[in-house]
């Protein structure tokens, strides 16, 4: 019980902190990329310790993480992008959002917050959309690029989760499911795109 949420408020910013430090120094990245995995990381950070239940504290955290989101976006686009690549994030991102998202998660966004956060709901899936397909679209800059793909494809699950628990209901393994997909998300994409 209480451990366990004392852990969970710890561990999640301590983990992002360490990568935090991964993205500043891992692989030989052009300055720009590396300022960018920076930011996605240290706003990832951000988002850890500002989200809460309450609704001003969720929005706070939804967009220091879509700020991350742009950042890594940033990030993947100066790596470089092909689009045969880009294809395999689209048809992942079509099948996630494609469950239960708009027919679950933002009717239920909307009814605890009203159209104001259903839009911010789906603006954000959005961005998360983007970021996978750009990080895909990274991949064909050659190995290991591709890393990337996979950890914002394991980012987006994570965001889903999150989202389907808050707004549709809670999934088994939920807590797990969201910490585990967001921190190995969150590596694979920073080392992807700093070792390409």
């Amino acid at each position: 019980g209480e451990l366990r949420r004392v852990v969970e408020i710890w561990a999640k910013p301590a983990t992002m902190a360490l990568l935090c430090l991964v993205a500043a120094i891992a692989g030989s990245p052009e300055p720009g990329v590396r300022a960018a995995l920076v930011a996605g990381a240290v706003l990832g950070l951000v988002g850890d310790v500002v989200i809460g239940e309450s609704e001003p504290r969720f929005l706070g955290g939804l967009v220091a993480f879509l700020l991350g989101h742009v950042a890594y976006v940033i990030a993947a686009l100066l790596v470089g992008f092909d689009w045969r690549w880009a294809l395999i994030g689209v048809a992942f991102m079509a099948v996630l959002l494609g469950n239960r998202f708009l027919t679950r998660v933002v009717p239920g966004a909307v009814a605890i917050g009203g159209r104001f956060l259903g839009g911010a709901v789906v603006v954000y899936g959005a961005v998360i959309a983007t970021m996978a397909v750009t990080a895909w679209g990274a991949a064909g800059a050659g190995s290991p690029a591709w890393l990337a793909g996979v950890g914002a494809c394991s980012f987006a699950v994570s965001d889903w989760v999150l989202g389907h628990t808050r707004f549709a209901g809670p999934l088994p393994g939920g807590s797990l499911t969201i910490m585990i997909t967001y921190h190995v998300g969150q590596a694979l994409l920073i080392l992807g795109l700093a070792l390409a």
